[in-house]
């Protein structure tokens, strides 16, 4: 792991990752890192603050994730849902994958 990660345990950062800093920034990623089952993005190419997290593309964390697109999807979703909810705006429709039609959310309950 990264000498630049806090190894204290503590995971907690501010609601809005627009008030990010790059102590917060590695948290999160780490956070969603162990909690989504993803690969751990290459700390170097991270922006310093959550605003910058926030303009980066679904593109862009390809890059940051060394080619996994599943990981950028989900750091990318993850970040989006993020924000939507610390600024009180509707949250972004769910990854395709997370979505159940009715047929799948019927089939699930025999």
């Amino acid at each position: 792991m990264d000498s630049d990660v806090d190894e204290s345990g503590d995971d907690t950062v501010p609601a809005d990752p627009e008030k990010w800093e790059r102590p917060d920034v590695l948290r999160c990623v780490r956070w969603v890192a162990r909690t989504f089952g993803v690969c751990a993005p290459r700390k170097h190419l991270l922006p310093d603050t959550g605003r910058a997290l926030l303009a980066l593309t679904e593109d862009n964390w390809v890059q940051v994730c060394d080619g996994s697109e599943q990981s950028a999807r989900i750091y990318h979703a993850y970040l989006r849902h993020a924000h939507a909810g610390a600024t009180g705006q509707p949250p972004p429709e769910p990854l395709p994958e997370h979505q159940a039609t009715t047929s799948q959310a019927a089939a699930a309950d025999y």
